[in-house]
This record gives C-alpha cells, sequence and structure tokens, in this order.
C-alpha cells in the first residue's frame, strides 16, 4: 500500500517556486526590523550573482559565460521556447532556430568537458549581498539545447540528442555551485531537472530508444547526498557571521559599512548590536534543528515541520521568522529532491522494461517503498508508479508505444 502524505499548503510549508516573490512580499508587508532580518532569506529569493571573472583553463564557467553572451545575439523572435509537452515549430523554422544556437551550444559542450566549474561565488565574504545572475541564464541556455535535442531526436540524430541531453544535466548540477547558492541555486537545478525528466519520458518508447537513454538516468541517479539539507546550512555558516561582523565588528570596509546601513541600519538603531547578537544564536540553533529535520522519511518531515513552524511563528525572532518559516524554499527543496529521484528511477525502470518485458520492473527497487516499482497497464503503454506520495497522488510516469518509424512518443505524465 502507498504511503499518502497530504502536503501542507503554501502558507504553512511553501513550495519549490521562483526565487524572489517572498523577498518582495517581505519588503511589502513587514515592518523594518523584519525586513532587515530577511536578509536570511535572501538565498531563496536572490536574482543575479556576481560576475567575478574566472579565465582558468579547467574551468567551464568561462565557456558557459561565452554561451550565455551567444544567447545575448540571438534575434528576438528565438525567444519563446516551446514547454516539453508542446510541439516544435515546423521543420523549416526549427532547423533555422537549431542553426542559429550553433555557437552558443558549442561553448555548453565545451565546458561539459572542462573538470571543474567554478562561479566565483564569494558567499562567505558577500553573504545576502551576494547576487546570483548565472541561475536564470543557466535556465534559459538548458531550455534552448532542449528544444535542439528534441529536433535532433525527431531527425533521426539520436546520438547528438543524447549528448545534448547529458550536457543538460552536467549543467543542471553546476548551477548550485557545488552547494554555494544554497537553496535558490538548487531550486533551478530540479527546475531543469524536471523539464529533462518530461521530455526524455517520450523519447522512450520502444527497446531500441530505452536502450539509447539508460545512460541518462544512470548518470541523473548517481548519489549526491542530502542537497537540502547541505543548501540550507550553507545559509547557517554563511550568512549568520556575515551578520555578526556587520553588526558588531569596528573594522568594516567601505563596502561592508554600506550593507551595514543598508540592511540593518534601523534594526540596530532599535534594538542594539547585543540583541541582534541574541537572537542570530537563537536562529543558528533553529537552522541545525531544521537540517536534522530534512534528514527524516517523508511520512515523518512533514507532520514535524509543520509543527515546528507552528512553534516558531510569531516566536519573537525576527530572523527566525523570514529566514525559516516563511521561507518555501526548504520544504520545496526537500518534496522535489524526493520527487526527481522517483521519477528518474521510473525512467530506469521504464527502459528495462520497454527491452524485457513488463515483469523486469521487479528488478528496479523503489526508493521510497519496501519493494519493487509497481507497473500497470494503460492505453497503448504502461504506468510505472513509486510508493512515494505528493500532495495526494504518487509519483508515477505513463508511457506509450510507437513503432520505430516514429520519432517520438505522446502521452501524459501522471
Amino acid at each position: 500500500m502507498m504511503e499518502k502524505q497530504d502536503t501542507p499548503g503554501p502558507s504553512e510549508i511553501g513550495s519549490i517556486g521562483d526565487g524572489g516573490s517572498s523577498w518582495l512580499r517581505c519588503s511589502r508587508q513587514l515592518s523594518w526590523p523584519i525586513l532587515a532580518a530577511a536578509v536570511l532569506c535572501i538565498f531563496q529569493s536572490a536574482c543575479g550573482w556576481g560576475w567575478v571573472s574566472s579565465e582558468i583553463s579547467g574551468n567551464a564557467v568561462h565557456d558557459y559565460r561565452r554561451a550565455f553572451e551567444e544567447i545575448a545575439r540571438l534575434p528576438d523572435a528565438d525567444a519563446a521556447l516551446p514547454g516539453p509537452n508542446e510541439p516544435l515549430p515546423p521543420n523549416s523554422k526549427s532547423e533555422q532556430v537549431v542553426t542559429r544556437l550553433g555557437p552558443a551550444l558549442k561553448c555548453l559542450h565545451e565546458a561539459t568537458a572542462k573538470p571543474g566549474c567554478d562561479w566565483g561565488n564569494e558567499p562567505y565574504r558577500k553573504g545576502a549581498a551576494a547576487e546570483f545572475r548565472h541561475l536564470a541564464k543557466s535556465r534559459d541556455l538548458a531550455g534552448r539545447a532542449i528544444l535542439r535535442a528534441r529536433y535532433y531526436w525527431q531527425s533521426d540524430k539520436r546520438p547528438q540528442a543524447i549528448e545534448d541531453m547529458r550536457a543538460i544535466l552536467v549543467l543542471a548540477r553546476r548551477v548550485v555551485d557545488e552547494g554555494r547558492t544554497g537553496l535558490v541555486g538548487l531550486t533551478e537545478r530540479y527546475k531543469i531537472e524536471q523539464t529533462v525528466i518530461d521530455v526524455l519520458r517520450q523519447w522512450i518508447a520502444d527497446a531500441e530508444s530505452a536502450r539509447s537513454l539508460d545512460s541518462l538516468c544512470r548518470l541523473a541517479l548517481q548519489p549526491e547526498g542530502n542537497l537540502p539539507k547541505a543548501g540550507l546550512l550553507l545559509e547557517r555558516e554563511t550568512l549568520l557571521p556575515w551578520t555578526r561582523r556587520l553588526v558588531t565588528a569596528s573594522d568594516l570596509t567601505a563596502e561592508e559599512q554600506k550593507w551595514r546601513d543598508r540592511f540593518f541600519g534601523q534594526l540596530v538603531a532599535k534594538h542594539g548590536a547585543q540583541w541582534i547578537r541574541e537572537k542570530l544564536d537563537e536562529t543558528e540553533v533553529h537552522y541545525t534543528e531544521v537540517g536534522e529535520l530534512l534528514d527524516l522519511p517523508i511520512d515523518q518531515f512533514i507532520p514535524k515541520f509543520r509543527e515546528y513552524l507552528r512553534k516558531r511563528d510569531g516566536a519573537g525572532n525576527p530572523f527566525s521568522q523570514v529566514a525559516i518559516v516563511e521561507c518555501p524554499g526548504i520544504s520545496g527543496a526537500y518534496l522535489q529532491s524526493r520527487n526527481l529521484r522517483a521519477q528518474w528511477t521510473i525512467l530506469r525502470a521504464a527502459a528495462i522494461v520497454f527491452q524485457r518485458g513488463p515483469g523486469a520492473v521487479k528488478e528496479t527497487g523503489d526508493p521510497y517503498g519496501e519493494g519493487p516499482l509497481r507497473c500497470e497497464p494503460s492505453a497503448g503503454g504502461f504506468t510505472i508508479s513509486s510508493a512515494l506520495v505528493i500532495d495526494g497522488n504518487p509519483v508515477g510516469l505513463r508511457f506509450t508505444r510507437v513503432d520505430r518509424t516514429r520519432h517520438s512518443s505522446e502521452g501524459s505524465k501522471r
């Protein structure tokens, strides 16, 4: 039997949404002390990242930035991209768009071949004043690469399509800058990965396509640890010391003095540095406690996190109020990380089923259940589902069998 977990609504926990909305809402509605405290949530709501030059030959960032520059040179007519479930433009127009994408995606593949990727992130020095400009640009680059991959797949250039998808997955993992972008970077990564899954689900339609796509599933399923917890604790290790220094140190640089005046000037004037230090000490404990909750399975995490937020809401600590209670990225990242792992596992299981038949699904264990994944016949194909339940629905994908003469499958994701 599947474990059903009703996910609390956004007002209680929130979801993994676009960065910026919670910060803007706080800016309009909170009093100045609370607004100043919202600095602790900036990683969930930042809209850009500082561009620090990094020309090291082994650093992929140089090539990614060249790709961004090439994208910026494209005609405005190329701006709108079809969604993963929307048809591509007519072949003649798609071919033109793909041709124009050539220079940018050449840079993307050159970046993929590089061994390292450092965006020049400085979270320990810049704290909440940091920006993440590469995130939106990376998502746009990934979207254009997906368009070309779909065009290649429909044109019977499957090896090229798979190489594009591999480059997109590598980019998705690198946008988090080895964790230095916190939860907001993780959010962008998950958006890119979800789009890749939406496309691959349609491509896996027969034994041949299943064999060719298995390597992408194995790449995506490489273990990485608890990324939502790592993103959250990054804030504890960067933003809290940064804030303490700004409100207590006597040797601030001119840049730091501007940050102090911008984020904490009125707060220090009203409550004093000692009060701020005490509240920051409390918030450090709260970060640690929430990090421990993120280690729990979903049936325990949801009720315990809801209860934790209820206790902290309005408890008098403006830093914890904004950084934990009112930030949607914590639970959103937790749920989406599990959702994506389940979907990648399902995709790999589907590849096995297409090659060996429905009984082969038993070879793939359910990461969120005690046995294998479930495979049930559906119109023109089959549906594979996990015991993981989010928002009242089991995580599952439906696959449609097609003749080898066709280039892509149709269907909808469950």
